[in-house]
């Protein structure tokens, strides 16, 4: 082997002077050999004085085509100039004479094989009418003798060559040719089918009148096999011709084992139709045959039937009945209807229910119910809205005649599936189960398969943004059905309750718009229920948050006024202000009124709520709540209120009083309803200010101007405010407003009115303080009041004067002044009616003013240092240091030289650190 591939030499013995016919060659299937079709590889004769042999060149093939290469010789006839064509006549009879090479050698020695038998052609062309069964005989000798070659020359190809021959005799020899034939190749364990184009309804036709005594009794078996050939064949072809063999069928085949070739036949829609209507013209035909092999057939034919139609008109119009027929063939029957079903879906089954005779449906319920129960318990199935509406006409169905455990089932089925369309159609079927004569058992399955639909009911409805009033609404659908079956209502509502409070209370109070839409009475009960519920288990909550709730409950988008929608959103108001009711705590009159005060924006809308308000309006604490604000509305207009409560009440603006007073008053006014106007309002806030500046003026000056150590009587006056402040609580603003309530004040008010501005003046308390040191009749309130406090203004106003022209003012005359004052800004304002300068350099020199005995001090310290001899610094009576301690103490320094001394002291202080 040399670059793999294999060299042949092929060898052979042919007949003599055979080369007159064409040249001899060799082909095969591989393209060295021509692929059979072109004769490329030559024989020739090597030795001419041995004109029966022939050789041919060497041929090289390539190793990838060594796996089983067929070859064959044959005589090539090259196309002639004119007329005639190129033809190849290869040996033997049919591809069962092809040769397979022989790889383990180069030369392959073989032996031309004859083309034909022509024996077999000799009988059939001698036949005639009257000799048929003699060369029957001739042929069964023929294959005696030389079996092989006379089976293969009785091939399909033989018998379609001769098949329009219109003797019927050689058509029936051709049926005898074909049984040898196919019984020869299941011998040999190769089972031969007939090519698509063999032409069997010619020779079904031959055997219309066939008897098995046309022929040899030995040939029984072969024709029986050609017949089953041709059966097969031609059924399967999509004919019909086959069923002529129904004429003969006692005669060949009375046990009718053909049926069981054709159990894989198919027809189409339109080809069974065809069959059912050939069928019928040959069913007398099947009279006569045996019960066990009609029944073979009944079954046959019933399983043929794919769809129903076809099913009931073979039932009614083809097969044969009778009692014992059918009670057999009743069970397929009923079986291929479940088949034809298989697939259905609802739409499909509904349709096909309808169509079934009326004489059938008690036999064929039970498939029907089945498949039903089948559909609802696939869990994966697409329910459309046509499979919802006619699974629901199924169930509805009583010709379905359906039973108690199936309309349990049914109802289980529903109620596990997840489309919610399918469990939508739950109570409709429920009603039909309590509208029948069905009795539950001990085990309450209805009970407990209503639990489990509504779970499921509810899992669906969670995706939508109304679930809340679904699962409402899916009570108000049940109540009917079950409102009075205590326990499963008790359960069904139990699971509604608690999915909807694992929504937020907002949620749950938005629904109540929805809910009340909802006829059923009981329904809108459980709901209102459950929000009181809700309400009782909050923690407490602010006014704002109340009434924000409310809004929601009330379906109120605006803020400033509320409108009850209806009756349901009333009753959860009037629940709301019971609650109230039962949380209020006032220890005491003034306190309830403060707490109503507190929530007024809240009050203001409830009290002028409209729409459903009737029962709201007649809650005893909404009532009570009313009757309060008014009360405190007389209290102010007869000014019989204490005054610490005006006090408390005050703290909020004139507007906030006003419409808290006017929220309870209707707007057809009553008697016993009180209007307090906003002047009044204001009026009583004029009043308490003035009440309260009055004592705080009196106290400041008894603390401020009275000093206790000098002043004897001060302690009666101070005492007198401070009961006064106590007592708040126990006096009435009418009393206020008489003239002798502060009667023992009454000489120093004048005068503590004038200190009040004054009270944080440092610079008027130094004035102060110096002239009630020089007066020793100052031991007494009055006299304070009345003598020594004009003296302090008179010369305060003198000194504050002489600041207009500040920088001619002497230190030691402004000293007195400014003595210990820590922000002189606060005391200029405090001057602002003398129109004193403000300016940075006026500012600078007063805030120096007061420092300038501290600068003594530390300067005369520091001379002090400077003295020692230790440090040994350079000194004299004329330096800086003493200069400066001579200008700080000198009398008749202006404040006009202040600031610039003290910028001569930082340059030299700077100095003296560099030192």
């Amino acid at each position: 082997m040399e670059n793999n591939t294999l060299s042949f030499t092929f060898h052979i013995l042919l007949p003599e002077n055979i080369e007159r016919n064409g040249q001899p060659v060799v082909l095969g299937d591989v393209k060295e050999l021509g692929s059979w079709k072109n004769p490329i590889v030559k024989l020739r004769q090597p030795f001419p004085q041995n004109p029966t042999y022939w050789k041919s060149d060497p041929v090289t093939i390539s190793v990838s085509n060594f796996e089983k290469i067929q070859y064959k010789y044959a005589i090539h006839t090259s196309k002639p100039t004119l007329f005639g064509e190129e033809k190849i006549e290869f040996e033997g009879i049919d591809t069962e004479d092809n040769r397979t090479l022989n790889i383990g050698i180069n030369d392959q020695f073989d032996i031309w094989k004859i083309r034909g038998f022509a024996f077999v052609d000799y009988i059939y062309d001698s036949i005639e009418i009257n000799n048929f069964k003699d060369k029957v005989v001739e042929y069964q000798r023929l294959l005696t003798l030389y079996n092989d070659l006379t089976i293969r020359a009785s091939n399909p190809k033989f018998i379609i060559d001769r098949i329009d021959d219109n003797i019927k005799e050689k058509r029936l020899f051709l049926c005898v040719l074909l049984g040898y034939y196919i019984s020869k190749k299941r011998e040999e364990g190769s089972p031969h089918e007939l090519p698509d184009n063999f032409p069997s309804y010619l020779l079904l036709d031959t055997l219309e009148d066939y008897k098995q005594e046309f022929l040899p009794s030995d040939t029984k078996d072969q024709i029986h096999t050609a017949i089953i050939t041709l059966i097969k064949h031609n059924a399967f072809q999509m004919r019909f011709e086959w069923l002529i063999t129904f004429k003969i069928v006692v005669e060949v085949d009375p046990n009718c084992t053909f049926i069981k070739h054709l159990k894989a036949l198919k027809y189409s829609d339109k080809n069974l139709a065809k069959f059912i209507e050939k069928y019928k013209i040959i069913k007398p035909y099947t009279e006569n045959i045996k019960f066990e092999s009609y029944v073979e057939i009944a079954r046959w034919l019933i399983q043929l039937c794919n769809n129903m139609d076809h099913l009931f008109i073979l039932w009614d119009d083809t097969l044969l009945h009778n009692n014992k027929i059918d009670n057999v063939i009743n069970k397929c029957f009923i079986e291929q209807i479940q088949k034809c079903i298989v697939h259905d879906d609802a739409v499909t089954l509904d349709y096909h229910f309808k169509r079934v005779p009326a004489n059938y449906r008690y036999d064929l319920s039970e498939v029907f119910r089945s498949h039903a129960l089948f559909l609802l318990k696939d869990l994966n199935r697409n329910w459309t809205e046509e499979n919802i509406t006619s699974i629901t006409n199924l169930l509805h169905n009583d010709r379905l005649y359906w039973a108690r455990e199936d309309a349990i089932s049914s109802l289980e089925f529903i109620s596990q599936s997840n489309t919610l369309e399918l469990l939508d159609i739950f109570p409709e079927i429920l009603d039909d189960w309590f509208h029948s004569d069905f009795i539950d058992t001990k085990e309450k399955k209805i009970s407990k398969i209503c639990v489990v639909w509504f779970k499921n009911l509810l899992l669906e409805l969670d995706t939508r943004n109304d679930f809340i009033f679904s699962v409402f609404q899916q009570l108000k659908f049940i109540h009917p059905l079950l409102g009075q079956r205590i326990n499963i209502w008790r359960d069904l509502t139990a699971i509604a309750v608690d999915s909807v409070k694992n929504f937020s209370e907002d949620q749950i109070f938005a629904a109540t718009k929805l809910i009340v839409q909802i006829k059923q009475d009981n329904v809108k009960v459980l709901f209102l229920e459950m929000v009181k519920d809700i309400l009782n288990k909050s923690t407490q909550q602010t006014y704002d948050q109340l009434l924000n709730k409310i809004r929601i409950i009330c379906d109120c988008r605006t803020a400033n006024t509320l409108n009850v929608p209806n009756m349901m959103s009333e009753d959860i108001l009037y629940h709301i202000m019971t609650r109230l009711q039962n949380q209020s705590t006032a220890s005491s009159p003034s306190e309830h009124y403060l707490n109503i005060l507190r929530a007024s924006n809240f009050w203001n809308i409830i009290l002028r709520a409209n729409g459903s308000v009737a029962k709201l309006t007649s809650n005893l604490f909404v009532k009570n709540t009313k009757t309060s604000i008014n009360e405190l509305s007389g209290l102010l207009r007869e000014k019989t209120i204490d005054f610490q409560l005006l006090q408390q009440i005050l703290e909020y603006d004139d507007e906030y009083l006003f419409r808290h007073f006017d929220a309870a008053v209707p707007k057809k006014k009553a008697l016993g309803d009180v209007i307090i106007s906003r002047d009044e309002i204001a009026e009583l806030r004029k009043i308490c200010n003035n009440y309260q500046i009055q004592l705080d003026v009196l106290s400041k000056f008894y603390n401020g101007f009275c000093p206790n150590d000098k002043v004897n009587d001060v302690a009666d006056y101070i005492r007198d405010v401070i009961q006064h402040l106590q007592n708040l609580d126990k006096t009435k603003v009418k009393q206020v407003l008489l003239s002798d309530h502060l009667e023992i004040h009454e000489k120093t008010m004048d005068s503590a009115r004038n200190c009040y501005k004054f009270n944080r003046s440092q610079t008027f308390r130094n004035i102060f303080d110096s002239c009630i040191e020089e007066d020793t009749a100052a031991i007494n309130v009055e006299y304070i009041a009345q003598n020594l406090i004009p003296i302090v203004f008179e010369k305060y106003n003198a000194i504050c004067k002489q600041l207009k022209d500040w920088e001619k003012l002497k230190c030691s005359e402004a000293s007195l002044l400014w003595n210990n004052v820590m922000d002189v800004n606060a005391e200029l304002d405090l001057m602002e009616c003398y129109r004193l300068s403000k300016s940075q350099r006026f500012v600078q020199t007063l805030d120096y003013l007061p420092k300038i005995p501290h600068w003594i001090q530390r300067l005369e310290e520091l001379e002090k240092v400077v003295k020692m001899e230790i440090f040994k610094v350079p000194h004299s009576e004329d330096d800086w240091l003493t200069k400066a301690i001579y200008i700080l103490k000198d009398d008749s320094t202006k404040l006009g030289q202040i600031n610039n001394f003290f910028d001569y002291l930082d340059r030299n202080l700077s100095n003296v650190n560099q030192d």
